[in-house]
This record gives C-alpha cells, sequence and structure tokens, in this order.
C-alpha cells in the first residue's frame, strides 16, 4: 500500500459489518490514549473501491487511526468503512462530516466504531487532536479538493483556494464584462455574482468565527479549538456586493428582461445560475408550470397558436425547463406572452405534458372577461375581452396564495381591478367572500367564470368562506 497510490484489490462484498467477523473490532476514538506529542504522519491514503474519500492516517499508541475526508466533485455512494478490506492495519477510523460545526468541539465526527452516531456521538474532533498529539487538519466545506487534503501535512500554511461554487456563478461575471460598467445591468449580474462567492465561503466564515470565539477569554462556546484545530484552507476574502435599492424594481425588471431576449449561450449559463439560485423574483417569468395531456382541456386552443423554435438556437427561457424534463421534446415560444414551451415526453415518445413558465404579469390591454378552470385547478386560463387567452400569471407561490389555503382567490381579485396586476408574491389574508368560497371550490377542467359571475361573487359576503 502507497500513500497516494491506487490499490488494485479484487471486489469484495460490500457489506459494511463484514470486519466484524474478519478483523478485529475497531478501537473507539475516545479509547486512544492522549498523545502528549505529535504522532507520526502516515500521509494520505485512497482507494479505488472507496471513491469519495481520502484517508490521512496517523500511527497511534494503538495502531492506525484514519480520518475520512470527503472530497469535492466525487460521489459518496460508497461507505468509508470499506477501507478495513483493503488496509486491515486501520485500527480506528473515523469520517469527517460533509458540513457541521458544531459547540464546543468543532467539526462533525463519526466514529466508525459507533453504531449510534447521534448528535452526542458526532462531537469528537477533541479527541481526534488529543489521540494525535495536535491541532486536526480541517477543510471548511466547499473548500475540501481531493489535491488539497493530499498535498497536506502537518506544519503546512493555510492553502487561500476559491471555494466551489453550486450552481457555478462565474458566468455572471463573464456576462457583466459585455456591459457598461456602473450600468444597471453590469451592477445586478455582479451583485448576484459576489453574493455567490460569499455563499460558497460560508465554511471558511464559520471556521474563522468559531476561531475568534477560541480567542476571546470573555467566550466559553468553543474554549480551546485552536488548540484542537488547524484550518488548512480558506477561501480569500470577498467585498459584499453592493445594495441595488436604488435601481427600483422597474429598473430591475428591465434587466432581466434584457437578459431573456438574449440569444447566446453565456446568457444561457447565467440565466441557469440564477434560477438555480432562486434569483426570479423579478425575472418575467417565475413559476415552472405543467400542463398535463390527460387534464388541460385548453390545450385544443392554445397548442396552435405556439411557435415552434430550433431546439440548437440558445434562449435563456429554457434554461429553466430543460432541467426539468426528463425526455424533452420540441421547444416553442408562446407569442401572446414570449414564453418558452416544451414538450416532455413519456418513454414511447409521445407528448405527455407541456411544460412552459408562466408570466408575472400578463401583457393584456383589454380587462378579464373569463376564469378558465383548467387542470383541476391547478392550471388555470384568463381571457380578456379582445379574445386573447392567457395562461394565469405567478408569482414565487404559485397561483394558490393566501391565508388557510385561500386558493387562488386573491389573484382574481386583483385581476378584475387590474389586468396587468403584479403577482402576489407574500402571504396576505383573503377577502372574506364569496368569491373566496367559489375559487376554494373543485370544478370540472374547462368550467369558464365570466366576469360578471366573478364580481357578483366578490360583492357577497361570506361569513363561513373557510368551510
Amino acid at each position: 500500500m502507497t500513500g497516494q497510490g491506487r490499490s488494485r484489490q479484487p471486489v469484495v462484498k460490500r457489506d459494511e459489518h463484514e470486519h466484524e467477523r474478519r478483523f478485529e473490532p475497531f478501537i473507539a476514538l475516545r479509547e486512544i490514549p492522549r498523545a502528549h506529542e505529535p504522532v507520526p504522519f502516515l500521509g494520505p491514503r485512497t482507494f479505488d473501491r472507496v471513491p469519495g474519500y481520502v484517508f490521512l492516517c496517523w500511527d497511534t499508541a494503538v495502531g492506525v487511526l484514519a480520518a475520512a475526508y470527503p472530497v469535492l466533485g466525487q460521489s459518496h455512494l460508497s461507505r468509508s468503512l470499506w477501507v478495513r478490506e483493503f488496509d486491515p492495519s486501520i485500527r480506528c477510523l473515523i469520517q469527517v462530516a460533509d458540513r457541521g460545526f458544531q459547540a464546543p468541539d468543532g467539526p462533525d465526527v463519526f466514529d466508525q466504531s459507533q453504531r449510534d452516531n447521534s448528535d452526542e456521538r458526532r462531537q469528537l474532533w477533541r479527541y481526534f487532536a488529543q489521540a494525535i498529539g495536535q491541532p486536526a487538519p480541517y477543510w471548511p466545506w466547499d473548500l475540501n479538493f481531493q489535491e488539497l487534503i493530499e498535498q497536506w501535512k502537518p506544519g503546512n500554511d493555510v492553502v487561500i483556494a476559491v471555494p466551489e461554487q453550486s450552481p457555478d456563478m462565474t458566468p455572471l461575471l463573464q456576462l457583466s464584462a459585455l456591459y457598461e460598467h456602473g450600468s444597471p445591468t453590469h451592477r445586478v449580474l455582479t451583485h448576484y455574482y459576489l453574493k455567490g462567492v460569499r455563499d460558497a465561503s460560508v465554511g471558511t466564515r464559520v471556521a474563522l468565527e468559531c476561531l475568534a470565539d477560541s480567542d476571546d477569554p470573555d467566550n466559553n462556546f468553543f474554549t480551546g479549538l485552536r488548540e484542537r484545530l488547524v484550518l488548512a484552507a480558506r477561501a480569500p476574502e470577498a467585498p459584499a456586493p453592493d445594495s441595488l435599492d436604488d435601481l427600483g424594481e422597474h429598473a430591475l425588471r428591465a434587466v432581466f428582461s434584457g437578459l431573456m431576449e438574449r440569444r447566446d449561450t453565456l446568457a444561457v449559463d447565467a440565466v441557469r445560475a440564477l434560477r438555480q439560485w432562486g434569483v426570479t423574483e423579478h425575472m418575467p417569468f417565475a413559476t415552472l408550470q405543467r400542463h398535463r395531456v390527460e387534464n388541460t382541456v385548453m390545450l385544443e386552443e392554445w397548442l396552435p397558436r405556439l411557435q415552434e423554435v430550433p431546439g440548437y438556437l440558445p434562449n435563456p427561457g429554457f434554461a429553466g425547463l430543460t432541467t426539468n424534463v426528463d425526455r424533452p421534446g420540441r421547444r416553442f415560444l408562446d407569442p401572446a406572452t414570449g414564453a418558452p414551451v416544451l414538450e416532455g415526453l413519456d418513454y414511447r415518445g409521445e407528448v405527455e405534458e407541456y411544460v412552459t413558465l408562466l408570466p408575472r404579469r400578463l401583457p393584456a390591454t383589454s380587462p378579464l372577461a373569463e376564469l378558465i378552470i383548467d387542470g383541476d385547478g391547478h392550471g388555470n386560463w384568463i381571457r380578456v375581452t379582445d379574445g386573447t387567452l392567457y395562461p394565469a400569471p405567478a408569482g414565487e407561490y404559485d397561483v394558490s396564495w393566501g391565508y388557510r389555503g385561500s386558493g387562488y382567490g386573491p389573484l382574481v381579485e386583483r385581476l378584475l381591478d387590474d389586468i396587468t396586476t403584479p403577482p402576489i408574491d407574500r402571504w396576505i389574508d383573503p377577502s372574506h367572500t364569496e368569491l373566496t368560497a367559489l375559487t376554494k371550490t373543485k370544478m370540472n377542467n374547462g368550467t369558464v367564470l365570466t366576469r360578471a359571475q366573478l364580481e357578483t361573487a366578490r360583492e357577497q359576503p361570506k361569513s363561513r368562506w373557510d368551510n
């Protein structure tokens, strides 16, 4: 067995307790005597049959202690316990958690000799440091790159490294370079890029803050942490993003609408990253909507107006759809709203659904004429007086808002007053009217509620609207 080499042992049965029958039991970490001076560091070890971990090993008083550090970018479907099949010399095996930092000990540690890894059993970092006679190395989450762990030796200086971002916000920085410095679009892209960088660095900030607490004599949460933990890597300091409050809602909406109108791959990557990070508040489209062929009667009217677009041409709108459809088919645009539409196919290659993004506001100039119930009440439509059919608009909470499941009543009330109403992105107390009761009633798909019916229901109070 070599320190950084790859072992070539034959495949073995993946029985996590087989070592109990073939090897001596593991020694519990708490039972290793305290080392009064640093014990020999045996280096890193990796195993093809146990992917996703680097095992840092020390020669302790009871034998080899192996600490399994999970690494970024690799599957952790394997169990660190399997390592004993390839290195029977390991007498104590612990696993550092992906995340978790608890007072007073520090990072979470799992002792693989213990079947119960409750919160109390995770607080073992002090015993790790005691067993090796020195502060134990720690890589904050999103910095546990395999090459950094493998290169570490006792006494090394801390390595400053860029943490892994999830999602990767780099396309925002690249796209911002195409706009004039200080312009609204440049500011928005830079703002969210820096937020992504700082979010990826949170593991470093947690560790540094806890170490600072350890240095504070008035703080007893992490007393002595520096004596048992050495930071092996840290993220570079990143400036806080500038506020966007001065831009205002209209300017922000214009920025995101402009991004959606681009037709290049960089814009697709940037919009995808923003959507994955949950930055959709000012985008023209927010909620994903699945129109199932089996229960959406208005597809017969809606589908003929859709315009098919080539799948090879980049369009940021589809960045929010492709990852949500297992078997994508043809792509379309709805000319009435500009919304992307993607066919979803079943295993036979037949269309089973049309997946789209709902507009935040309807681009209509005529007032509401009809509300059409569809998709079992989850895919409703709005017809305006000029005859145009629109999918019901939606915000962050889809089309069902309000206190105690009021359904889409608050949306209908707003649309009656203003067809271009903004979405309701916060919970509200709905009106105690027949309209609220009506919109909570189960109706057949294709049911048409006229403007007159809706206004009459809104004018009638209902004392027990929530029943």
